[in-house]
């Protein structure tokens, strides 16, 4: 059996237009990626250098930290501009200023001069292909998200999802769907079991190994209900933030054959 089972009447109208909202398409030019870039990215090969991207609306600011010719450390930043497809791209630009230890701070030794360009595109949620070019010098590298630490998703949150749901031995049970439930995630080291009504009428536990590449996480999980449906369900490119998780969803069940696929956002409540 699927479909979603909501316990709208604890969770109120806020959540119902919550749901709206997630469900909302926004232009292409605000979200090229889909999953947002703003992360730490690297070569694990290559240690010792690295670049931040800070995604802000139709926007993504890039910050370059490596080394030059004589191995002193220095940086480049870059605004850029989606381009079609998966691609990032704009003006890459050395800057210099007063010194950090100065008294005081003096604007008219500020200058920043262009050095080049940068193109950061995306190959997966988690992976890029970064080209840039400082004085005719060209470089290409392969670059992924940089872990610092996993995040700990555990806890109750409300959420909402939009799920579409697919090839049921029940041809009633193929529709598109927004749902508002209750879920809760419990997470030690990369264990973790949720607790909830993803794409189902009845109570779930899904439960497997969590991986984290950056700030962007997913789990592989296989499922049972209380229904007495069971089959996988794979939870990626999910973020945890102060008081809210989100992410996409794709699973099978094996029980009546539904696809699955959509996406979720929950809130700690107050």
């Amino acid at each position: 059996m699927s479909g979603i089972c909501g316990r709208a009447s604890r969770l109120g109208r806020a959540l119902v237009m919550l749901a709206m909202l997630a469900a909302t398409p926004v232009a292409p030019a605000q979200v090229p990626f889909g999953t947002d870039a703003s992360d730490l990215w690297w070569n694990a090969a290559e240690s010792g250098w690295g670049m931040q991207i800070v995604e802000e609306g139709g926007a993504a600011f890039a910050t370059l930290f490596v080394y030059d010719a004589a191995g002193a450390p220095t940086f480049y930043t870059a605004t850029l501009a989606p381009l079609s497809g998966q691609a990032w791209s704009g003006d890459l630009y050395r800057t210099v200023g007063p010194p950090f230890g100065a008294a005081s701070f003096n604007p008219a030794q500020v200058g920043a001069r262009r050095v080049g360009t940068l193109t950061f595109t995306r190959s997966g949620s988690d992976s890029a292909q970064l080209q840039y070019s400082v004085d005719g010098i060209a470089v290409r590298k392969d670059v992924t998200r940089q872990l610092l630490r996993l995040d700990d998703y555990s806890g109750t949150y409300a959420a909402t999802v939009y799920l579409v749901t697919t090839h049921c031995s029940n041809a009633a049970d193929n529709r598109a769907q927004t749902g508002s439930f209750e879920i809760r995630v419990d997470q030690t080291s990369n264990a973790m079991t949720v607790r909830g009504s993803f794409a189902h009428r009845s109570a779930c536990t899904y439960s497997g190994t969590y991986a984290q590449a950056g700030r962007v996480g997913a789990l592989g999980a296989s499922y049972t209900c209380a229904d007495g449906d069971e089959g996988a369900m794979n939870f990626f490119e999910m973020t945890r933030r102060p008081g809210m998780v989100s992410g996409r969803l794709q699973g099978h069940s094996i029980t009546d054959s539904c696809d699955y696929s959509g996406a979720f956002s929950g809130l700690i409540p107050f």
